[in-house]
């Protein structure tokens, strides 16, 4: 009970505020975009803050240090709504690579909106491809870190989806690295599921994977290689946590 009760706060909480701030969000995209990235983020903060508040959902980072100054493209795993709240506050300024109907959404999309996100029409096939390169490559070039879910889809925590080649395209021909992430946020917060447990998300960050002299197929197989490691970790590092108490 006091966990549905929780929950139902951290969804009150988030509404409130995703109302609160829609409008301010519109007019801070007549900012420089790094200061409307900063304004907008901050209602990222505000969530990620919330539900540390009201569920007791906090995290970790390893491999802050990792995190290179030029631009990259920022690979994930994707679990919850958690990572891309928090993301924009653990990350340099960012571009998110999103589904084009979330534009449409009433409050949301209109402050999504500002970050000027790569917004694709997953239906479009290998038009939708062309779009990500072609846009990515523009955002890259501008300093900005582009962050990709290339599972695609929010996935069960226990059950990681299949890995698109898309970003992995896009690091190519940019000729940037991969920043390859994992993290649990599935095992509190999961893909599909009102409840939220309390407890700690682990986040790992790891080396940049160089892009030079790779196809994209080369690049996505180095990764799910990481990723497999990473989540192994992770469960390692999960296990001796729940044995220690």
């Amino acid at each position: 009970m006091l966990t549905a009760i929780r929950s139902s706060l951290l969804l009150l909480g988030m509404i409130v505020a995703t109302i609160l701030y829609s409008l301010p969000c519109v007019i801070a995209r007549l900012l420089p975009y790094r200061l409307c990235f900063r304004f907008i983020s901050s209602w990222c903060a505000f969530n990620t803050f919330w539900a540390r508040l009201v569920c007791g959902v906090r995290y970790e980072i390893q491999g802050l240090e990792k995190i290179p100054e030029q631009s990259c493209v920022i690979m994930s795993n994707h679990q919850s709504t958690w990572e891309t709240l928090a993301f924009p506050g653990i990350f340099p300024t960012l571009t998110w690579v999103i589904k084009k109907e979330l534009l449409a959404l009433p409050f949301f999309g209109w402050g999504i909106g500002g970050t000027q996100p790569i917004a694709l029409d997953r239906k479009a096939g290998k038009r939708a491809l062309s779009e990500l390169v072609k846009d990515g490559r523009k955002k890259l070039a501008l300093g900005r870190f582009v962050l990709l879910f290339p599972e695609g889809t929010r996935m069960p925590f226990e059950k990681p989806g299949k890995l698109k080649a898309g970003g992995f395209l896009l690091a190519t021909k940019a000729g940037v690295p991969v920043l390859p992430v994992a993290h649990d946020a599935g095992r509190l917060w999961p893909s599909k599921g009102f409840l939220k447990q309390a407890g700690t998300v682990r986040v790992i960050i790891g080396d940049c994977i160089s892009s030079e002299g790779k196809s994209a197929e080369e690049l996505r197989d180095e990764y799910a290689q990481w990723l497999t490691q990473a989540r192994q970790t992770l469960a390692d590092q999960q296990a001796a946590a729940t044995n220690s108490k």
